[in-house]
């Protein structure tokens, strides 16, 4: 009778203990906001010295779509996430608490971006890197408001682009939209229309 008087005792005991308590989800939903596909994302633990591993693999997430990113449930929650872009361009965010959320958005505001050279753009910095992917050098570079009445200066100062040469061009911040003309070595012209220019690194001609 005693005996079976303790057996009661410890399946109830089974019954009625707690069941443990899962790991926090850590992972989370990338969503793409941009006009650029994202092709590598880093997820690391907050802190660390190295982004780690690329955890899109093979994968990329086209603008206005979204990909999962999968964590392990190790009880950690809180992440340091950077993203790197088709044109290049990384944006970090830092601190994280995945665990909380089902979407990651970028960009976000307080998020960094940067160039593969690590300079921060401004959001409406016109200016440009003109890639001369033709068989002429480009002689003259022109680019005006639309709408202006003329192509105003040599935006090249009279310097040349030589084939597969590249060259810096500055704008004024604050435009972004700009008509544009290219004169060519051998006489050739070539017109752009209505260009944005802002978040562009590098404009490839012809």
């Amino acid at each position: 009778m005693l005996r079976r008087f303790w057996l009661i005792v410890v399946l109830t005991g089974f019954a009625i203990a707690p069941a443990k308590a899962q790991s926090p989800n850590p992972s989370f939903n990338i969503v793409n906001r941009t006009a650029n596909a994202i092709n590598e994302v880093y997820a690391t633990t907050a802190g660390a010295t190295t982004w780690g591993r690329d955890r899109l693999g093979n994968r990329s997430i086209p603008p206005g779509q979204a990909g999962p990113i999968r964590l392990p449930a190790d009880g950690n929650c809180v992440y340091d996430v950077r993203v790197v872009y088709a044109n290049g361009q990384s944006e970090e965010r830092r601190g994280l608490n995945t665990c909380s959320v089902d979407n990651v958005f970028f960009p976000a505001t307080g998020s960094r971006t940067t160039t593969p050279g690590g300079r921060q753009p401004a959001t409406n910095d016109p200016s440009f890197r003109l890639v001369n992917r033709g068989r002429s050098a480009v002689n003259e570079l022109y680019a005006s408001l639309p709408g202006a009445d003329d192509w105003g200066e040599d935006r090249l100062g009279g310097d040349t682009v030589a084939p597969g040469a590249t060259r810096v061009v500055r704008l004024p911040s604050g435009q972004c939209l700009y008509d544009m003309r290219i004169v060519y070595a051998n006489g050739e012209a070539n017109e752009k229309r209505r260009v944005s220019l802002c978040g562009v690194t590098n404009l490839p001609v012809p």
